[in-house]
């Protein structure tokens, strides 16, 4: 059984900084009342963008202690940012397209990475001494 080291690997410390910074600037914006330009941020009323900036953090919390519910939501929602990008292509344009996936898909780039998938790899779990049959 592999054993879980005392620290996250480095690309892990970065996934949860990123997401610490960016729960902390939509908690900040909710705060002093700045509305974001993301597809769904941009529709979320001020506590509810308060709501998703302590998500974020709790995520990132998550993530860094190696917990794998962690990273299949992350995973998940990256792709759900991938698909609403798509849909923003068709909608709006590349531009707009590339704005709205840029992030997620700099988070799957990481997430995918082997150093970070073993992270999270699911741990079996303890196997018993089979008996020798000395007594």
């Amino acid at each position: 059984m592999a054993e879980r080291h005392a620290a996250p690997p480095p690309l892990v410390t970065v996934l949860a900084i990123l997401l610490y910074i960016g729960g902390g600037l939509l908690i900040l914006s909710a705060l002093i009342g700045l509305s974001s330009a993301g597809a769904v941020t941009g529709m979320l009323p001020p506590w509810g963008l308060a709501l998703y900036g302590a998500l974020c953090v709790g995520l990132a919390r998550a993530l860094q202690v190696g917990l794998r519910w962690a990273w299949l939501v992350a995973m998940g929602l990256c792709w759900v940012g991938l698909l609403l990008a798509v849909v923003y292509l068709f909608a709006h344009g590349l531009q707009a397209a590339v704005t709205q996936g840029i992030w997620p898909a700099v988070y799957l780039v990481l997430l995918t990475r082997s150093s970070v998938r073993e992270w999270f790899a699911p741990r079996s779990a303890a196997i018993e001494e089979l008996p020798t049959g000395e007594e």
